[in-house]
C-alpha cells in the first residue's frame, strides 16, 4: 500500500533503487522535490541523513553550533514529522473507517496548529515578537480533521471547525482588504486568541505571524513574496493545512548546492 506521505514512499524507493539513490546524492532538489514531491524540509533532513557522519566517526559529534542553528535543525525535523504524521493519521482513519485499503485522498482535509509553549504560561499576544521571543514555536501541535469530497478554500475549512468550536479563529483585513488570520485558540483552553497582528508590520520586519503551508509546502508562488490570502487559497481532499506562529528568520546563511554536471537545480541558479 502506498502511503499518503511522499517522504515515506520516497525512502522506500531509495532503499530499493541504486540509481535513484545515486541521483539523490548528486541532485537532491531535482530528484526529491521536483520528481517525487518532497517538501524542502523533508529533502533537507533526508539529505543530511544520507550525507551525515558515520556512526564510526571519532570527532564530528563534538562540533558546537549556535543554539539557534540547533533549533533550526529541530524545526526542520519537526516539520517533517508533523507532515508525515498527519498523513499516517489519514491512512489509519481510512483503514478504520472502511476496514480495507482505500484512497485516502478522497476522505479528509487535515488542519494542524502549532502552539507556543509560552502560551500555556499566559502569553497570548505575539505581535512584534521575534522567533527568539516566541521561544519554541512548535511545542504542542493540535490536529483536526474534517470529511471532504471536493476542493474548498482554507477559510471554508476553518469556518467548519470554528462553527463546531473545535478551532476558534480570528481574522483581520490588511490595507488591500484581504482577509488574514491573526489569532487561534486551538484547545479552547486559553482565555483569548493567540494573536499575531500582521497588519502592524512592514514588509522588511522579521516578526512572528500565523503562516500557513499545505502538506508542508508554502503555497505555490508564495515563497519570497506576499502570499495569497487563506480566504482565496484552495485545498483538496487529502491535503493537510499547517499553521505556525513563526517569523521569517531569513538570514540562515545556507549556501546553494555546488555545481555538478548532473545537478539540474545547481545549473539553473548558476545561470
Amino acid at each position: 500500500m502506498k502511503s499518503s506521505s511522499n517522504l515515506l514512499n520516497y525512502i522506500s524507493h531509495l532503499m530499493q533503487d541504486d540509481d535513484a539513490l545515486y541521483k539523490f546524492t548528486i541532485d537532491p532538489i531535482t530528484t526529491s522535490e521536483q520528481e517525487h514531491g518532497l517538501t524542502k524540509a523533508e529533502r533537507a533532513v533526508l539529505r543530511r541523513t544520507v550525507h551525515g557522519l558515520s556512526n564510526n566517526s571519532l570527532n564530528g559529534y563534538s562540533i558546537v553550533r549556535n543554539l539557534d542553528s540547533y533549533r533550526r535543525s529541530l524545526r526542520l525535523l519537526q516539520n517533517v514529522l508533523s507532515n508525515v504524521g498527519t498523513k499516517m493519521i489519514m491512512d489509519h482513519s481510512a483503514l478504520e473507517k472502511e476496514k480495507k485499503l482505500i484512497d485516502v485522498s478522497s476522505q479528509y482535509i487535515g488542519v494542524t496548529v502549532y502552539v507556543p509553549q509560552s502560551a500555556f504560561n499566559g502569553t497570548l499576544n505575539y505581535t512584534k515578537f521575534t522567533n527568539q521571543q516566541v521561544g519554541n514555536p512548535y511545542y504542542a501541535p493540535a490536529y483536526f480533521q474534517i470529511p471532504a469530497t471536493s476542493t474548498m478554500t482554507i477559510k471554508a475549512v476553518l469556518d467548519q471547525l470554528n462553527t463546531t468550536n473545535e478551532l476558534p479563529y480570528a481574522t483581520i483585513e490588511n490595507s488591500s482588504g484581504e482577509l488574514l488570520v491573526n489569532g487561534f485558540n486551538p484547545y479552547t483552553y486559553f482565555e483569548d486568541y493567540l494573536i499575531a497582528d500582521l497588519t502592524q508590520y512592514n514588509l522588511t520586519d522579521d516578526y512572528a505571524f500565523w503562516f500557513y503551508s499545505i502538506n508542508g509546502k508554502a503555497g505555490p508562488n508564495n515563497s519570497g513574496m506576499i502570499g495569497q490570502s487563506f480566504a482565496n487559497f484552495n485545498v483538496s481532499p487529502g491535503d493537510t493545512i499547517v499553521w505556525q506562529l513563526i517569523a521569517p528568520d531569513a538570514q540562515y546563511g545556507f549556501q546553494p548546492c555546488a555545481p555538478h554536471e548532473d545537478n539540474v537545480y545547481a545549473k539553473t541558479i548558476k545561470q
